[in-house]
């Protein structure tokens, strides 16, 4: 409890004082010089050595309450707890801590306060250490036997309370309860001695955790690795599959598309034909219809088609002299091509027909050196030789008249140097 029981508050008064002005006038106290009393709380007033009973119904000017010399405020809640606190002395020359608790009902206030029973904790503390075979339980037992100690403890204190209860004069008083608190010590042990078993079966458990989960990894491990083994792998399948038919709708799709792109460049290519034949056609009828054509769509305005036409005729008469020019020129250039292949013609027939004369009558040389050369050496006769045909050859002339039979070689050379007349000469055919 935080506040004393069973008189919570005393206070010594002053004579009261006179207040008030003319008729008014008369003594009486303050509300500041009294307690403030809770619901279940009564004042006691010492007036003229007799005690007055006021249950905070008196007016602060009644005669008892002007007279009063002293106040006291009483308790009146009924089975307050109190706890009283003992050491008992142990083997180890350490304390038990003994705690009883009481509950206490205030029976006569006034008694209370004429015999200045204020404080029923230090009343009921006395009360116990009149007892003195309680200080002598412990005795016998070290501070980790607690509970043997509970044991006599309880059954002493209850014991002396049912042979000698407590007598406090205007307050009844019942023993509630007797403990003997855990000493420090052996929470402390017996916290450490938990913690050391706890860490222990935790260490245990975590250990056969850890076994478990082990052994459930590495299961679970080998079950990944089969189901990843098994999925990747079709995984792969599907991706190749998928690339199959992915690549087979590609190439479908382009096919399509290339197809549809050559008809439809099929079908502009004809249109623009159409468009290019009509408008050749306009253009080479008559090309100023272009520009008209140009102007009435709107893609020209009437200076532009004035300068147009204008640079057309321009560029029309220009192409007019250009191609009179140029078929000046390859009339021209095909009169020096066929002069310069006559020219070209006759040297080749001079080259040729000189070529032709010159083996002609290196031949008739060759043959002229050889009669030439038989007779010098005087086989003339011995050879069976036609002398008018031998000189019709060498001169292309008609065969003279055969010479006799026997004629000497000297004639021959003779009739052949005369012939030098024919043009054949040995400087020309050498």
């Amino acid at each position: 409890m935080t506040e004393p029981y069973p008189i919570v508050e005393q206070r010594s008064l002053d004579p009261a004082q006179v207040r008030g002005k003319f008729f008014w006038r008369k003594e009486y106290r303050r509300h500041d010089e009294l307690p403030r009393p809770n619901a279940h709380q009564v004042f006691v007033y010492r007036v003229d050595g007799e005690y007055v009973l006021d249950s905070a119904q008196r007016r602060l000017d009644e005669e008892q309450v002007v007279n009063a010399t002293h106040v006291s405020l009483v308790d009146l809640t009924r089975d307050a707890e109190v706890l009283v606190e003992l050491a008992i002395p142990c083997v180890e020359a350490e304390d038990f801590t003994m705690r009883v608790t009481f509950v206490c009902t205030v029976t006569d206030a006034v008694s209370v306060v004429r015999e200045g029973r204020g404080d029923a904790q230090t009343l009921l503390r006395a009360y116990l250490k009149s007892h003195h075979r309680i200080f002598e339980l412990g005795l016998k037992y070290r501070l980790d036997e607690v509970n043997e100690v509970r044991r006599d403890v309880n059954a002493q204190v209850k014991a002396f309370t049912t042979l000698k209860p407590p007598v406090i004069s205007g307050i009844a008083v019942e023993l509630r309860s007797v403990e003997v608190l855990t000493p420090d010590e052996v929470r402390q042990l017996m916290g450490n001695r938990r913690s050391i078993e706890y860490q222990h079966e935790l260490n245990t458990t975590q250990q056969r955790l850890d076994h478990s989960l082990t052994k459930d990894r590495q299961h679970n491990d080998q079950l990944l690795g089969t189901e990843r083994l098994i999925h990747e792998q079709r995984l792969d399948r599907e991706r190749t599959h998928h690339t199959g038919v992915v690549e087979a709708e590609r190439q479908r799709y382009e096919l399509k598309l290339r197809g549809e792109r050559n008809d439809f460049e099929r079908e502009q290519r004809g249109h623009d034909r159409e468009e290019i034949t009509a408008l050749a056609s306009i253009i080479r009828d008559n090309p100023d219809s272009a520009l008209a054509n140009a102007y009435v769509t709107g893609s020209l305005d009437a200076t532009e088609l004035a300068e147009r036409l204008l640079t057309e005729n321009r560029h029309r008469a220009e192409i007019e002299r250009m191609e009179r020019q140029a078929e000046f020129d390859r009339e021209h250039e095909e009169w020096l091509l066929e002069t310069e292949r006559g020219n070209e013609q006759r040297r080749w027939e001079r080259e040729d027909h000189g070529r032709a004369r010159a083996d002609t009558w290196r031949a008739k040389e060759i043959r002229l050196e050889v009669v030439r050369e038989l007779a010098k050496r005087g086989h003339l006769d011995m050879t069976n030789l036609n002398a008018n045909q031998l000189i019709a050859e060498l001169t292309g002339a008609e065969p003279p008249e055969e010479i006799e039979q026997g004629a000497k070689p000297e004639l021959a050379a003779a009739q052949a140097e005369a012939d030098d007349d024919t043009g054949v000469r040995e400087e020309d055919v050498s």
